[in-house]
């Protein structure tokens, strides 16, 4: 994926590339999120004193959103800022750890990943990624939540581990697009990059951001 940095979650052990615009936002310490936070929206918004409001009404906003996200049992909240430059793409990928649905044990029993998948979560598709199959269910429509409906794109992913005793679940939502493609793919890829990756003995569950560019990773 060209123009994209790698995200390491030390804490759960895999990384994932992500579009150079996007944020991995840091949870567990209110404070540190919350400075996160200021300084990212300070830089997309300026520093103008005409800006201070619009700039605490987003910070506000966007604490309050990752506060019900980690209230839910979230490990990970991702950000995307702008899809160009100027371009604002408000899209935001939660994960969570979840056990696998006791639908989902015949298949298990049986070494069948795909008929796990498929039992555990019914009218969902199984996509075929680097690391072996993975669930989606895709959602297309128009949002009764807010006040002037919008077209939303809702994703969810259910990625076994590779141990097998449990999924990682990755949740997006995507408002105000006309169309479900290309959005769609592009999460896919995303969700395809996924590493389940081993952190050094010692290491601290930390998030950070590898910034080397990846061409094609």
């Amino acid at each position: 994926m060209a123009d994209a940095k790698r995200a390491k979650v030390a804490a759960r052990n895999l990384s994932i590339i992500l579009p150079e615009t996007w944020a991995n936002l840091p949870l567990g310490d209110e404070k540190l999120t919350r400075k996160f936070v200021r300084d990212l929206v300070r830089r997309q918004i300026g520093g103008d004193d005409r800006l201070a409001r619009m700039r605490a009404e987003a910070t506000e906003e966007t604490c309050k959103n990752i506060a019900a996200a980690v209230a839910f049992g979230a490990h990970t909240y991702l950000m995307s800022l702008e899809l160009l430059p100027g371009v604002p793409f408000p899209a935001a990928i939660l994960m969570f750890d979840e056990p696998w649905p006791d639908t989902a044990r015949p298949g298990l029993g049986a070494e069948d990943v795909k008929r796990a998948l498929r039992e555990g979560f019914p009218g969902g598709a199984v996509l075929e990624q680097r690391h072996g199959p993975v669930l989606r269910i895709a959602e297309f429509g128009e949002s009764k939540e807010l006040q002037n409906p919008v077209k939303v794109l809702k994703l969810e992913y259910h990625v076994p581990y590779p141990d097998g005793q449990k999924l990682l679940y990755a949740r997006v939502s995507l408002p105000n697009v006309p169309t479900a493609e290309p959005f769609g793919s592009l999460f896919d890829e995303i969700i395809d990059s996924i590493d389940f990756v081993h952190p050094p003995e010692g290491e601290g569950a930390r998030l950070e951001f590898d910034h080397k560019r990846t061409e094609n990773d």
